[in-house]
């Protein structure tokens, strides 16, 4: 890898340190499950596709990926992360399908119209957009699909949240704008969005209040029903939901 900038090196060093924790919070009760599925599904059949997953974390999705029958290449920029990604995929007997190297999203080192298909779980809030942007296009081949769920900016309690939990985030992330995804999706041939959660974040009193993983999924799921009513009667609120997913075309 070549030489990475300040702000990836403080994306390094705090995803490093994550790769050494087991980290169990509101993930592993399933917050983003709805949003997860969708996420996975916009890809479509992924049999015998050339795969670039973009941040892959502990290499849970490449795994899926590989198992689903992809050809994947895996990056993030810890080393740890790829580590983890390599030790999951032979433990998963899949390490022939699984290539991981550490990488920035904004240094994509491949060539032209390499991948079928470009995937990123919360990672490009992490990036610099304008740099990622022509990168990611780069790599896509022509009728290429990238798919990414993304955090919003746009709800004010949510806003506030993130003021008092700096711990669970690094300081160079940003949550995203629909018009900052809007101007990414300009390289794109098309796009669609799709947000999820607002009134369901009211599952998360059951988190911080008693941590009830059974009420917080079934008022999660109960609440996901909700958020899909009320964004279809009022659209403008879909700009303060926690989550969007975008599916992007080259």
């Amino acid at each position: 890898m070549t030489d990475i900038t300040d702000r990836q090196k403080v994306e390094e060093a705090f995803h490093d340190q994550r790769a050494k924790q087991d980290v169990k919070d509101f993930y592993s009760f399933g917050a983003l499950r709805d949003a997860d599925e969708y996420l996975w599904a916009s890809v479509g059949n992924v049999a015998n596709k050339r795969v670039l997953e973009i941040g892959c974390g502990d290499g849970t999705t490449s795994v899926r990926f590989a198992k689903a029958g992809a050809q994947v290449t895996s990056i993030d920029i810890s080393a740890d992360m790829v580590e983890l990604t390599m030790k999951k995929a032979r433990e998963a007997g899949v390490a022939e399908s699984i290539h991981a190297v550490r990488m920035g999203g904004e240094d994509l080192d491949f060539p032209s119209n390499t991948f079928d298909i470009v995937y990123g779980h919360s990672v490009l809030h992490h990036l610099n957009l304008g740099l990622a942007a022509p990168k990611i296009v780069g790599v896509l081949r022509v009728g290429g699909v990238a798919a990414f769920l993304e955090p919003l900016n746009h709800n004010p309690f949510l806003a506030v949240f993130r003021l008092l939990t700096p711990h669970r985030r690094t300081p160079t992330e940003q949550p995203l704008s629909i018009e900052q995804i809007q101007s990414f999706a300009r390289h794109f041939a098309s796009c669609e969005r799709e947000e999820f959660y607002l009134i369901s974040l009211l599952s998360f009193l059951w988190y911080y209040g008693i941590r009830n993983e059974r009420l917080f999924r079934k008022t999660m799921n109960s609440l996901v029903i909700v958020d899909r009513w009320v964004f279809s009667l009022i659209p403008i609120l879909k700009r303060f939901a926690w989550v969007t997913v975008v599916r992007l075309t080259k």
